[in-house]
């Protein structure tokens, strides 16, 4: 029942992703970890330990999320009809590394889309009101956190997307 709505795969196949192509080990690389994790997490800390907020802005941010999963929705349906033709195109060894680039591509942007769900749902959370909860203040702190952290993962992730979606049509392999 719940294999249905499982978003599990999505974030493990994203997370290989994030490996050289010609790295042999199925490990993140380091400089992948330390950008997509490491210095959002840092920043997050950061921005909440200040007390900056986003409280005015967040109907703005829930709409501009909201946009940007339905453009990724659109933009996952073009690059699907397009793996089909790469695939039966790919005979040489670069259109297989382009074959592997397209899944990715496809892998990331159905992360994003799964992030920009989760990013929503988080910014809903931060006007949850729980009366008489005595760790309510760091609930909402949390809460904050999590929403700069996952917010700049899908600012770096729509990035890496964007270079990605870019290098294909550069390269000519979407036509």
């Amino acid at each position: 029942m719940l294999e249905r709505i499982n978003i599990i795969k999505i974030i493990k196949d994203h997370l290989g992703t994030l490996r050289g192509l010609n790295q042999t080990s199925k490990r993140i690389h380091w400089k992948d970890l330390f950008l997509f994790f490491i210095i959002p997490f840092i920043i997050a800390f950061l921005l909440v330990r200040k007390g900056y907020s986003f409280e005015e802005e967040l109907g703005n941010l829930i709409a501009a999320i909201s946009i940007f999963g339905g453009f990724l929705f659109n933009l996952l349906a073009i690059i699907y009809s397009q793996m089909e033709s790469i695939k039966k195109d790919a005979n040489t060894e670069n259109d297989k590394v382009k074959k592997i680039f397209i899944n990715e591509i496809h892998i990331n942007i159905s992360f994003c889309i799964v992030l920009s769900i989760l990013i929503i749902i988080t910014l809903l959370l931060t006007k949850i009101d729980i009366p008489q909860f005595e760790y309510l203040y760091i609930l909402e702190k949390f809460i904050i956190g999590l929403n700069y952290f996952l917010m700049m993962l899908f600012l770096l992730t729509l990035t890496m997307i964007l270079n990605r979606v870019y290098i294909l049509l550069k390269k000519g392999v979407v036509e």
